[in-house]
C-alpha cells in the first residue's frame, strides 16, 4: 500500500472512515489519531480487547500526544493474545519477552532511520506493538484488532527481519482500512485456494493476494534501501525466492477464470495490477 500508492491514499482511507468521530476543529494529525482509535473501539469485538482499547483512548488523551504503546505486560497482552485468536496457546516458560520488545524498538527505529514517512504512518495508525512468549516467531494483525501488531522476534533475527516485520503488519493493517473504504472482494472469494507468495502454503485467495502485496512492498523496501542478502533474511527468505514465489501468486491470481468479473472488486484489481507490474519493474 505504501509503495504502491503513497502516503496520501493511506491518510485520506484513515481520515473518511474516522470522520464521523472528529470531535471538530482543526483536522491535525492528533485529532485524526483521537477519531482513528474512537473508530477503532466501536469496530472491536466486545470483551477484553474492547476495554484494552478503551483505556488506550484514555492513555492518549493523558499523554497529549499519540504515541505506540511497546508492551509486553501480561494484563495487556493477555487481552491482546484473546481478539488475536491465542488465548489458548500454551506459554512456553523461559521467553525473554523484555529482549524481544527491545528488538521491536531498535527494528522501528531502523526502519524510521531509512524512511520518516513511513514510520510517520506506522505510528499514527498503530496503536500498540506487544510480544509475549510463544513456541514460535514471527508477527501478526487481525482484521478485528486493527491497529494492534504482535511481533514475536527470534534471537537471530537481524535488525531488518524486525523491520520488515513491520512494514509487513502495516501493509496489512493499511489494506485493512482499504477495504472498509472501498471493498476489495466477491462473495464467494475465500472458497478459492491458492499458494501463498509468503507463507508458501496454500490459502484462501483474499491471504494470498495479501501476501502478494505484502511481498512486493517488503522487496521493494529492499531494492530502495540497498538492503542485500548480506543482511541474511530470516523472517521473509531471500529476495531472489521472494520474488519468484510473488510473481507465482501474481500470475496464479489473475489467470483465474472470471477473476475480475466474479472474485475481486476494481479497487482490488486495480491493486493486484499495479503490484504485478511493480514486481517486474524491480
Amino acid at each position: 500500500m505504501y509503495y504502491l500508492e503513497g502516503s496520501q491514499e493511506i491518510l485520506r482511507n484513515c481520515a473518511v472512515l474516522s470522520h464521523p468521530y472528529l470531535d471538530g476543529g482543526p483536522v491535525t494529525q492528533q485529532a485524526l489519531r483521537g477519531a482513528y482509535l474512537r473508530l477503532l473501539k466501536e469496530l472491536a469485538p466486545a470483551g477484553a480487547y474492547a476495554r484494552y482499547l478503551e483505556e488506550r483512548l484514555d492513555g492518549d488523551a493523558a499523554d497529549g500526544a499519540s504515541v505506540t504503546l511497546y508492551t509486553d505486560r501480561q494484563q495487556e497482552t493477555d487481552a491482546l493474545a484473546e481478539v488475536f485468536g491465542l488465548g489458548d496457546d500454551p506459554r512456553p516458560a523461559g521467553a525473554f519477552a523484555s529482549q524481544q520488545l527491545e528488538k521491536c524498538r531498535e527494528g522501528a527505529a531502523f526502519l524510521a532511520e531509512r524512511d520518516g514517512e513511513l514510520a510517520a504512518l506506522v505510528s499514527l495508525l498503530t496503536h500498540t506493538v506487544f510480544t509475549l512468549p510463544a513456541s514460535w516467531t514471527g508477527s501478526m494483525s487481525e482484521r478485528n484488532a486493527i491497529g494492534a501488531t504482535l511481533v514475536i522476534p527470534d534471537e537471530h533475527w537481524h535488525v531488518n527481519d524486525v523491520a520488515e516485520a513491520f512494514l509487513h503488519e502495516f501493509t496489512h493493517t493499511a489494506l485493512f482500512l482499504d477495504e472498509r473504504a472501498k471493498g476489495h472482494f466477491q462473495a464467494g472469494a475465500d472458497q478459492v485456494l491458492l499458494r501463498s507468495a509468503i507463507r508458501k502454503d496454500e490459502r484462501t485467495l483474499p491471504a494470498v493476494v495479501h501476501s502478494l502485496l505484502v511481498a512486493t512492498e517488503v522487496l521493494t523496501w529492499r531494492h530502495r534501501h540497498g538492503l542485500d542478502e548480506g543482511t541474511g533474511f530470516r523472517l521473509h527468505g531471500s529476495t531472489r525466492s521472494m520474488r519468484e514465489r510473488a510473481t507465482e501468486s501474481y500470475e496464479a491470481l489473475t489467470s483465474l477464470p472470471a477473476w475480475r468479473e466474479d472474485i475481486v472488486k476494481d479497487r482490488m484489481f486495480q491493486l493486484v495490477e499495479s503490484a504485478g507490474k511493480h514486481l517486474a519493474a524491480l
